[in-house]
């Protein structure tokens, strides 16, 4: 899987993703039950990007939300007017003064990462003052919209209006800036190393997509344990940034929830729940289980 899908399933940057064996045969879907003494804990595996094509969703998934009172995701997208955070990560993104992507990059790997992009349609040089995270992540972006994927058609979009909507409280587990300092945080190298990659499997990227959506669909946790395993996996550091990390500082949070009398939906990157060190499987280590339905 591109990494830039991998990381769509751990990261919601909107301004521009336990092992558990799953039958395959939409029997299952990415949701999981937690039950506490007085109340039910959703929790439900989200991509970010879909299309309008990929709704409606299943039937106990709907079911789960209107049982559910409030509300809990990676980050409350009303806490910050979309002008802010496209602020935030634009100031995030731009390199120090003197610094270029060339610079960054190296005239071999530069000139390997503008031959891939140019491929695709794409002038690197327009993203010559910008980290190579950010960089990545616009092409990404680009290339999922000619797709049809936008970000407003996601999950947390979606139930975010029907919240509203409803009158059911929405929080984050998390901040914007939380989630932007995780790519500002990686060294450059890693960054570099994020782009070529990236940029080496774009032309695979409607297929993969595709099959993505298809696992998510059918609650194919093993394909995407997989998928992570031979990618983020295959960089310790970085899948602990992308997702061992964060997965622990949300792990309390969301068993705060199952000592309360009403139901919860929590909504995060289906990278979030799936793997080695998976809320799924550090729940499970504390006791807690989760049953996927």
């Amino acid at each position: 899987m591109p990494r830039t899908l991998s990381f769509r399933l751990a990261l919601p940057l909107y301004a521009l993703l336990l092992c558990v064996t799953a039958r395959a045969d939409g029997a299952l879907h990415s949701l999981w039950e937690l039950h506490g003494k007085h109340n039910t804990v959703y929790l439900l595996g989200s991509i970010h990007v879909l299309r309008s094509s990929d709704y409606p969703l299943a039937a106990v998934v709907l079911d789960a939300y209107r049982d559910a009172k409030s509300l809990l995701m990676e980050v409350n997208l009303e806490e910050s007017s979309a002008e802010q955070v496209q602020a935030e990560m634009l100031a995030s993104a731009i390199l120090p003064e003197g610094k270029t992507l060339p610079d960054v990059l190296g005239k071999q790997r530069y000139g390997r990462a503008d031959g891939l992009a140019h491929d695709i349609g794409i002038e690197l040089s327009l993203f010559d003052q910008f980290a190579p995270w950010f960089a990545a992540e616009a092409i990404s972006q680009v290339q999922l919209t000619q797709l049809g994927f936008q970000s407003q058609a996601g999950v947390e979009m979606y139930f975010m209006e029907k919240a509203r909507t409803d009158g059911k409280s929405v929080a984050g587990l998390e901040t914007v800036h939380d989630q932007i300092s995780v790519f500002q945080n990686m060294p450059m190298d890693t960054q570099a190393e994020y782009l070529v990659s990236s940029l080496e499997q774009a032309h695979d990227l409607p297929t993969e997509v595709e099959s993505m959506v298809r696992a998510w669909q059918r609650g194919d946790t093993r394909w995407f344990e997989n998928q992570l395993k031979s990618d983020l996996g295959r960089d310790p550091i970085l899948y602990q940034s992308v997702l061992g990390a964060r997965n622990r500082k949300w792990v309390p949070k969301i068993e705060a929830l199952l000592n309360d009398d009403k139901n919860y939906l929590v909504i995060v990157g289906t990278g979030h729940l799936v793997g080695q060190g998976s809320v799924i499987e550090l729940l499970k280590k504390d006791g807690i289980t989760a049953t996927q339905r």
